[in-house]
C-alpha cells in the first residue's frame, strides 16, 4: 500500500517536471494520484495488464518504464497527432533511461506512465475509462481480465463507467439497472467463456 503522506511529495515531483512532460501528462498524473491514493500500486497493475491485453503495451514493457522514458524524453504527447505515436517514440527512440528504486521516483513514474496509458486505452478501446472506476474495481477485487471486458462492453453500450457506483448503490432506474447488469454479465462471460449465464449473474451480484 502507498503511504498517504507520500502523495503530496510525488505530486510536487511531477509538477516540477511539467514542462518536460507536457500539459496532458502534467494534468492527468496528479489526478490519478489524488483519485486512487494508497491504491496506486494496484490500479497501476490493472492499467498495465489491460494495456497489454489491448496491445497498447508489449508484454515485456511496464508502466514504470514508460513513465521513466517520458521523464527522459525530449518530446511530449503534444508533439504527436496520436498518443500511440508518442508511445512508439518512447519505445523506440528513448533508450537512455535512469530507473531508480527510490519509492517517490518509482511512484512518480507509475503515475506518469498511467496517465499516458489511460489516454491510449481510451483511444484504442473507444472508451471513457474514469479513474474512480478503476479505483472502485481494485477495491472490489475484480480481476484485470474482467475489467478489460467491462471496458469493452461499456464502450459500445452508451452507458457510463462512472455510473457503476450508482448501480452498486441501487440509485438507478429499473431500465438503467438492467442495462448495466446485462453489460456486466456479458463482460464476465467474455472473460470466462466456461461460465454459465447463472454463474455470470451470480458473480455480478457478489461483486457489484
Amino acid at each position: 500500500m502507498l503511504a498517504p503522506t507520500l502523495i503530496p511529495t510525488i505530486i510536487t515531483t511531477i509538477s516540477k517536471l511539467a514542462s518536460t512532460l507536457g500539459p496532458m501528462i502534467a494534468r492527468t498524473a496528479p489526478m490519478v494520484l489524488k483519485a486512487v491514493g494508497e491504491n496506486l500500486p494496484k490500479v497501476v497493475q490493472v492499467i498495465e495488464q489491460v494495456s497489454i491485453a489491448s496491445s497498447v503495451l508489449k508484454p515485456n514493457e511496464s508502466v514504470n518504464e514508460l513513465g521513466a522514458k517520458a521523464i527522459s524524453a525530449d518530446k511530449t504527447p503534444e508533439d504527436f497527432n496520436q498518443i500511440n505515436d508518442y508511445i512508439d517514440y518512447l519505445r523506440n527512440d528513448v533508450t537512455e533511461v535512469a530507473l531508480t528504486d527510490e519509492p517517490t521516483d518509482v511512484l512518480a513514474c507509475q503515475a506518469i506512465g498511467s496517465a499516458i496509458l489511460l489516454k491510449a486505452l481510451n483511444t484504442e478501446l473507444r472508451a471513457d475509462i474514469s479513474i474512480p472506476f478503476l479505483n472502485k474495481v481494485v477495491e472490489i477485487g475484480v480481476g484485470s481480465k474482467v475489467v478489460f471486458e467491462i471496458i469493452k462492453a461499456y464502450s459500445g453500450s452508451g452507458l457510463n463507467l462512472e455510473q457503476i457506483e450508482a448501480y452498486r448503490d441501487g440509485q438507478l432506474s429499473l431500465n438503467e439497472t438492467k442495462r448495466h447488469s446485462d453489460c456486466l454479465v456479458s463482460a464476465y462471460k467474455n472473460a470466462e467463456p466456461t461460465m454459465t449465464q447463472q454463474e455470470a449473474e451470480q458473480a455480478v451480484m457478489e461483486n457489484f
